[in-house]
């Protein structure tokens, strides 16, 4: 650079610190520690916060392995929600024992469908005294198809053992015509799969309860069973039936009863008659070639339920008819001619009464007659014999 061109650079720099020397001021000491300590505290902030995220990346990891759903949770429970007096149907007998396992091992799913016991071969337990129905491997029906057929009527599910699995209950029934025994089974599956029976809940006997109706299992595990104290069919309604539910729980090797009525009270409408008749010795043909005769007849109620109308019958040869004696004391009265037929009542229970009958014919043959009884009820009432076996007696007429 020439001279000339110094002069002029140089008288530029000149100007310029005339003109802006009077309005600059430095930062002075103060200023410059003011600058340290804020750079000072940046790097403070920033060395705490890599601290700080060093810490959490970690801790923040094992914590989400640790809420890691278990690949194998535990099995469901579910319960369906939940009694009159003969004697309780036999004790029901077990059949197998439940699954148990460890920590280790979870109880088998014991929910089995309608249609997986139907493709099943059950060892079913005893039944009722019965000469079709018996024990042992047996196939489940859907309907009725021939005598013996063991038909699947109700299916109930809950933890009835209390292994925190689900089990089966089953009512089942060997149809004999309109009736048949009928007994409650828990089912569960062994370890393989396989449908095992856990043992029997209850059974119908020959006397009472006569019919099983329904079951259910509670969320508590108790096995309810609704049974009735006869049986329908051969002229019984079932709504003439009376009704009740017992609970079962499982005691580790059986079922037995812990909730509701333990027998059944005397059926109003059942009654039990009996009869028994003398010989009838005939005299001499009187001038109109007729014999008479006389017959006793005693009729017992052996049941605990009264017996409003009873209806006595005697059979004989034809052209015998009633003729004197106990006649007037039937309730319709006797005619003198008619069919040999008393009515009568109320006989209380356990009482009887005996009447003597007298009697006439005009034929003179020998043979045997049959004094029957029978309770006489009506549509609204109605009133049955329920042991027919001791409701007629024969005798000899000679």
């Amino acid at each position: 650079m020439t001279e000339p061109d110094d002069i002029l650079v140089g008288g530029e720099f000149a100007e310029f610190r005339a003109a802006y020397a009077p309005v600059v001021h430095p930062a002075g000491t103060a200023a410059v520690r003011r600058t340290v300590r804020r750079r000072r505290r940046r790097t403070a902030v920033v060395t705490a916060a890599a601290v700080v995220l060093a810490v959490a990346i970690p801790v923040g990891a094992n914590a989400a392995l640790e809420r890691r759903p278990d690949p194998s949770p535990a099995p469901a429970q579910t319960g369906t929600p939940s009694p009159s007096a003969s004697t309780s149907p036999p004790a029901p007998t077990p059949s197998a024992s439940p699954s148990t396992g460890g920590p280790a091992s979870a109880a088998p799913d014991g929910r089995i469908t309608r249609a997986q016991l139907l493709a099943a071969r059950l060892d079913l337990p005893a039944w009722a005294p019965s000469a079709v129905c018996t024990a042992g491997p047996t196939r489940l029906a859907a309907s009725y198809r021939k005598e013996g057929d063991v038909l699947l009527e109700k299916l109930a599910h809950g933890d009835v053992d209390g292994d925190g699995a689900v089990e089966t209950v089953a009512l089942l029934r060997c149809q004999i015509f309109q009736q048949g025994p009928s007994q409650v089974v828990a089912l569960d599956r062994d370890t393989d799969g396989r449908i095992v029976v856990l043992g029997q809940v209850t059974r119908s006997a020959k006397t009472a309860p006569g019919w099983l109706l329904d079951t259910q299992v509670t969320d508590r595990g108790t096995v309810r069973v609704e049974m009735a104290d006869r049986s329908p069919g051969g002229g019984w309604s079932l709504d003439w039936s009376q009704r009740q539910w017992r609970g079962y729980r499982w005691s580790g090797t059986r079922f037995t009863q812990v909730d509701g009525p333990t027998s059944f009270a005397p059926n109003p409408h059942l009654t039990d008659l009996t009869v028994s008749a003398g010989n009838v010795a005939w005299s001499a043909p009187d001038a109109d070639g007729a014999r008479t005769g006389t017959i006793a007849v005693t009729v017992r109620n052996l049941s605990a339920v009264p017996a409003d109308l009873v209806e006595l019958h005697l059979r004989m040869q034809v052209g015998t008819v009633a003729d004197h004696g106990d006649w007037s004391a039937c309730r319709d009265g006797a005619p003198p001619k008619g069919p040999i037929v008393c009515r009568f009542g109320p006989l209380g229970p356990g009482a009887e009464r005996t009447f003597h009958f007298g009697l006439r014919n005009t034929n003179s043959a020998s043979g045997t007659g049959i004094a029957e009884v029978s309770p006489v009820g009506t549509d609204a009432d109605p009133l049955l014999d329920q042991d027919h076996e001791n409701n007629e007696d024969r005798y000899t007429y000679r």
